[in-house]
């Protein structure tokens, strides 16, 4: 059958933001090959472009509509091609899309990325536009098992949505309640990954300490997870993102200890360094509690890897405040930080307690500037200490900034790249470092 309603065709997505957004375009996408349209590598070459968009920042969203306008150009010399908003932007924006973007024809939200098959064909039976931004449903894995492509390095969804409502955060609108998954399903999951060749896993939550909290009849933790995703045969490395200071447990570190192939790497944002700061993001920790945590961390794993993610300029921020955010990051001496300058965002606690986005945008930008500054520095001291050591890397194939180098990740998620005449991708091999960077470490092969 070749009618509209069948009709198959190529597909290109477009991903913006986390790395749950990855593994949700994975989703969309195996949806997609499932009902007989080939993946491409360019707009250009598809009947059907998506974009998966996120929400958290202005400047994504701006980055969404960007891009919208591209394709716009593309339906005018093809009116047949079919456009689509996925993810955050359309579940906070839902038929404002249409709006701002009339020629869109799917708007489909954070939990409809394996409906995408259904909603195209829809559209060609139709040629009517679809918006889907309930949350009624649990997004599917199993189409994903059937047709994902093998890699070396894979994401697994453990939990999705936020409980928390931290006043600057959009997330809770977007992604929803906290909802997880069972652990004998993800166990699985990883077991035909593992199968399947996959070497390392890394369990994804938006807020991932607070794993199993509501499952029935038992509750689980995000440590008796670990410990059982970790005993699946053949499984070189497992990690986790992201980690909230106010619900991580200390048993957690244990299980650094305990698991071989739990790599020594926390992603564990802070936002501030300033108590008073941190109570009217309604964060639910002060620095101190922080800092006593990140000691706790490296007293369990000296060799820790830790990442942050800093606000600069949130409401109310003195100049007192941001000292406070600056001894933070000295302290803790993150590899790599993530530093952001606040810009208020609709359906947000701030908004509604109108907390005022007050600090002027010069006096942030200053702020930001001088913090990534001694981030850099800091950041290039921590790696120049590396410098001789010997470390286990996994290959993931040409270097991002010279092709004619292997890049690789350390046990503590670092950047690695060493000269080889050979793809290493998906091999694990021993570097001595030779160099680093504020960004990288330096090596050849021994």
């Amino acid at each position: 059958m070749t009618d509209a309603t069948t009709k198959t065709g190529n597909a290109f997505m477009y991903t913006i933001g986390c790395q749950m957004n990855v593994l949700d375009t994975e989703l969309a996408l195996a949806t997609l090959e499932g009902d007989g349209l080939n993946v491409v590598e360019a707009a250009n070459e598809a009947d059907v472009v998506l974009v998966n968009t996120c929400s958290v920042r202005e400047k994504a969203e701006e980055k969404a509509y960007s891009w919208l306008g591209r394709m716009k150009v593309l339906k005018r010399n093809n009116p047949e091609l079919i456009i689509g908003v996925l993810g955050c932007m359309a579940q906070k924006e839902g038929k404002l899309i249409f709006r701002r973007a009339p020629y869109v024809d799917i708007v489909a939200g954070t939990a409809h990325f394996t409906k995408i098959d259904d909603y195209v064909r829809q559209v060609r039976a139709t040629g009517n536009r679809i918006l889907a931004v309930g949350r009624d449903e649990e997004v599917e894995t199993e189409k994903r098992l059937k047709a994902r492509e093998t890699r070396h390095s894979a994401y697994v969804a453990v939990m999705r949505g936020c409980d928390h409502h931290c006043t600057y955060c959009v997330v809770p609108n977007t992604r929803g309640t906290e909802s997880s998954r069972a652990l004998e399903e993800i166990v699985e999951e990883c077991r035909i990954l593992v199968g399947e060749g996959t070497q390392e896993i890394t369990l994804l939550g938006q807020n991932i300490d607070s794993y199993g909290k509501r499952l029935r009849p038992r509750r689980r933790t995000l440590s008796e997870l670990l410990y059982a995703v970790a005993d699946v045969p053949g499984l070189r490395r497992l990690r986790f993102i992201t980690s909230h200071p106010s619900d991580l447990k200390p048993e957690l570190f244990q299980a650094f200890k305990d698991l071989p192939n739990l790599m020594p790497y926390l992603h564990f944002p802070a936002q501030s360094g300033s108590d008073e700061v941190l109570k009217r993001m309604r964060r639910g920790y002060t620095f101190g509690r922080y800092m006593d945590l990140v000691a706790a961390a490296r007293e369990a794993v000296p060799d820790m890897g830790l990442a942050g993610d800093t606000i600069v300029g949130f409401s109310g921020e003195t100049d007192e405040d941001f000292e406070k955010t600056i001894e933070l990051h000295e302290r803790t001496r993150y590899q790599n930080a993530y530093i952001f300058m606040y810009s208020e965002r609709d359906y947000t606690p701030a908004r509604d307690l109108n907390l005022p986005d007050d600090v002027p945008h010069d006096v942030k930008k200053h702020r930001i500037n001088r913090l990534m500054k001694l981030q850099r520095q800091w950041a290039n001291e921590e790696n120049q200490k590396k410098v001789g050591r010997v470390l286990e890397v996994f290959g993931e194939g040409p270097s991002r900034k010279d092709p004619d180098k292997q890049e690789g990740r350390s046990p503590q998620n670092q950047v690695v790249i060493v000269e080889s005449g050979r793809d290493l991708k998906g091999q694990f091999y021993k570097a001595e470092i030779t160099a680093g960077t504020d960004a990288a470490l330096y090596g050849r092969l021994v």
